[in-house]
C-alpha cells in the first residue's frame, strides 16, 4: 500500500464520519423540535377546558418560543392577544372561541396533525364528570 492510499483511506474515513455526525445532529435537532411543538399543543389542548387555569396559561406563554418558527402559529396568537384584549363589549361574542380555534388548527396544522374530519365546536368541547 502506497502513502497515498492511505492518506486517502484515513482522509475518507475522516470525512464520512464528520457528514454523519452532522445529519445525525439535523436529524435530532428536527426531532427534538418536533417533540416540544407536539407537548405545547399537547398541554393547551389538555388544558382547554379551564383557560384561566396556569397550565392553560403555560402552554400559551410557551407557543411563543415553541413555535416561533411557524409564521401562521405566531399570526393566530397574535390575533388571539388582540381579540382577548378587546373588550368583551366591543367585540362579537365568538370571537375568543373562534380565535383559539384558529390558534389550534395552525398548531395542528404545523406540527402535522390532520384535523380535518373534525367538526370545530369539537375544539371547544371537554369530558368533564358531574
Amino acid at each position: 500500500m502506497t502513502n497515498e492510499q492511505i492518506l486517502l483511506t484515513i482522509v475518507s474515513s475522516l470525512l464520512s464520519g464528520i457528514i454523519g455526525v452532522f445529519i445525525s445532529s439535523l436529524f435530532y435537532s428536527r426531532l427534538e423540535k418536533r417533540k416540544m411543538k407536539i407537548e405545547t399543543a399537547r398541554k393547551m389542548f389538555g388544558a382547554r377546558h379551564n383557560i384561566a387555569g396556569t397550565d392553560f396559561k403555560s402552554a400559551m406563554n410557551e407557543i411563543m418560543i415553541v413555535f416561533s418558527d411557524s409564521q401562521k402559529v405566531i399570526n393566530a396568537m397574535e390575533n388571539m392577544f388582540s381579540v382577548v384584549e378587546t373588550p368583551p363589549s366591543a367585540r362579537s361574542e365568538k370571537a375568543a372561541d373562534e380565535a383559539l380555534i384558529k390558534l389550534m388548527k395552525e398548531m395542528c396544522t404545523d406540527i402535522g396533525v390532520n384535523y380535518k374530519n373534525l367538526p370545530e365546536s369539537y375544539y371547544l368541547k371537554f369530558f368533564t364528570m358531574p
